[in-house]
């Protein structure tokens, strides 16, 4: 054992005994060697520098009379802030929230879960906040450090949170709800840092400096509404499924797949299915066992209960299951929602109460969440809101992949593989004002795609042809094109329509906001934007497009290995892909690229095709 590792055992089981135990004999700072007073401090200064890492985006949440109490945690520098549905069912659509400057700033409600108990609202009055990101959720161990903060009972005068520290209890709890499909915590994080009324919305960190959860359940009933030990947080997994829905203004539903699983002789078997239901559709039928969802082998049917409970409606869910003959399939579907009941005002109807100022405002609350809570699950319900969000996800695409304004042309070279074999060549000319050219090669024939900054063009057999944008888009390799391309534009995607957020979806294996993008004429198409890395931090990247959203209908792009050519990153590797499965039918993988600062405008006229 390390002496780094003997100072630990010995010295944390003394900080201990102080904490827990009054009558333990305090220990003298002489009977404490150096080294140990040095690992002590500095134990004590790294979880001081968790904390005020993270402190300053902690919000304290109330209505528009400043009053009541909640809690939650700003995510995003822009001022998007996570709670719980039911701080927002109490405080209403707007209101006040204050950060630890000691200042109030205006907030409106921007899309709700109330069946997973989560809610985002925007924060107005500066152009950055401070915020602190997601962590990954799934790597919290039972015995991990948890740093709860926020505002219990109505404690922070100073607009200062209240911060609590302990230890992570219990990891993949389940939590059911109240209602009809409501207020459900499933797979989410147990805690014994104290949580108490007030404490609701706000975040659960770790000493990384990480959002791990969001608090908003404890062991109250019957206790007086304190605190003995025993919180829930939303798990930030959980809810890294959940943002795109929120932010496209909707109301969530959470996923279903019309069908139940039950332990029958060690096995987790389908027990009740519709047989309408897609998944039934795609193969699987009663008595099947199912054996992976969601990439997690599953062990028991509480745990199939509990993953399923983190997924929004519309998910591409993918299942692994045994057939009773013993062959294996895998399916790939998307969810159903979970409905609610729908809500209704309580209390007064008019009359005295409209003459109570004081009443007539919570009624007028109870209306706008009953009008709220009434809308078409998944629906879009301010278009114009969801349009800025959208611009500002391009935005830091923009600026992640075009580092600066220099002038001139990128171009790729590489080869059309099928099944790993070569069946032709590509190259792709983008430049800098948002020209485009395609050269394809494929069984012996030069098909060359162009776009002149206003126009499509396709020269085939030596004949030219306009082409329509719906056309231009079905081109394989030119769809691909003019999406990177689009990265040189002033505003992304412009030239195939309006942008909105469509919803949250996976692609390439991970989350995802899945744009909708719609041209004044003809269909939409549809685009894939990376929330995270690898490494889980956040990023924002080109990772598919397609004309449908499933991918089934001509396929769709897939874009990987992303490389710095000159001021511009682009990606080297890029798929044609089908259906929710996202199957590989041809790839293009260039093992060249230059940046030119020149070259001649015959290389973007129709009238030279060879080049």
């Amino acid at each position: 054992m390390s002496k780094q590792h003997v100072g630990i055992r010995f010295v944390f089981p003394w900080l201990m005994c102080i904490l827990i135990s009054p009558c333990c004999q305090l220990i003298a700072d002489d009977d404490l060697s150096l080294e140990d007073r040095q690992r002590v401090a500095a134990i004590e200064r790294y979880r001081i520098q968790a904390i005020n890492r993270v402190i300053q985006s902690v919000v304290a949440i109330y209505d528009e009379d400043r009053q009541g109490g909640g809690s939650g945690v700003i995510i995003d520098p822009s001022g998007i802030v996570l709670t719980n549905h039911h701080v927002i069912m109490g405080a209403g659509v707007k209101g006040w929230g204050g950060l630890a400057d000691g200042k109030l700033y205006r907030w409106k409600l921007i899309g709700t879960d109330p069946g997973g108990d989560l809610a985002i609202i925007q924060l107005e009055g500066k152009s950055v906040f401070p915020a602190t990101p997601l962590g990954d959720s799934d790597k919290v161990r039972v015995g991990d450090w948890a740093l709860a903060m926020g505002n219990p009972f109505i404690l922070t005068e100073d607009q200062a949170p209240t911060v609590t520290l302990g230890i992570v209890s219990g990891v993949k709890r389940y939590q059911p709800g109240a209602g009809q499909n409501q207020l459900v915590y499933g797979n989410c994080i147990q805690v014994d840092s104290s949580i108490n009324p007030g404490n609701s919305g706000g975040p659960l960190f770790n000493f990384k400096g990480e959002v791990i959860g969001i608090n908003g359940r404890g062991s109250f009933k019957e206790r007086g509404r304190v605190n003995v030990g025993l919180g829930y947080a939303i798990s930030a997994n959980q809810i890294k499924n959940f943002i795109p829905d929120l932010l496209a203004t909707k109301l969530v539903e959470h996923a279903t797949l019309d069908a139940s699983f039950s332990d029958r002789g060690g096995k987790v078997v389908c027990s009740q299915l519709n047989r309408d239901a897609p998944v039934a559709t795609a193969g699987l039928d009663l008595g099947d066992e199912l054996l992976v969802f969601e990439g997690e082998k599953v062990k028991n049917a509480n745990q199939f209960t509990n993953l399923i409970c983190t997924l929004p409606e519309d998910w591409p869910t993918e299942l692994l299951i045994r057939k009773q003959d013993g062959t294996e399939h895998q399916i790939v579907v998307r969810t159903f929602g979970l409905p609610y009941a729908k809500p209704r005002v309580r209390g007064g109807q008019g009359g005295k109460d409209e003459e109570d100022p004081e009443k007539k405002k919570k009624l007028e609350r109870q209306r706008q969440m009953v009008a709220l809570l009434s809308a078409n699950p998944g629906d879009i319900r301010y278009p114009e809101i969801n349009r800025g969000y959208a611009q500002r996800i391009l935005e830091r695409w923009k600026e992640s992949v075009n580092a600066d304004s220099s002038t001139g042309v990128a171009k790729l070279s590489g080869e059309i593989l099928e099944g790993g074999k070569a069946q032709g060549t590509q190259e792709t000319w983008l430049a800098s004002d948002g020209r485009i050219r395609v050269n394809q090669v494929m069984d012996g024939l030069l098909v060359v795609y162009q776009y002149d900054g206003n126009s499509f063009w396709q020269t085939k057999a030596g004949e030219t042809t306009e082409l329509s944008l719906q056309e231009a888009q079905s081109r394989w390799g030119f769809e691909q094109a003019l999406m990177m391309g689009s990265v040189f534009r002033q505003k992304p995607l412009d030239i195939f329509g309006q942008v909105l957020i469509d919803g949250s979806d996976k692609a390439m294996g991970g989350n995802a906001y899945r744009f909708k993008v719609v041209p004044s004429e003809g269909d939409a198409v549809y685009c894939w934007f990376s929330m995270f890395d690898l490494k889980g931090k956040p990023k924002v990247s080109l990772v598919k497009s397609s004309l449908e959203r499933d991918c089934l209908i001509g396929g769709g792009s897939t874009f990987a290995s992303w490389t710095q050519v000159g001021p511009v990153q682009l990606p080297l590797k890029r798929q044609k892909v089908l259906g929710l499965e996202e199957s590989i039918e041809l790839q293009v993988i260039d093992s060249s690229f230059e940046w030119l600062e020149s070259v001649g405008d015959d290389l973007f006229s129709t009238n030279v095709q060879t080049k």
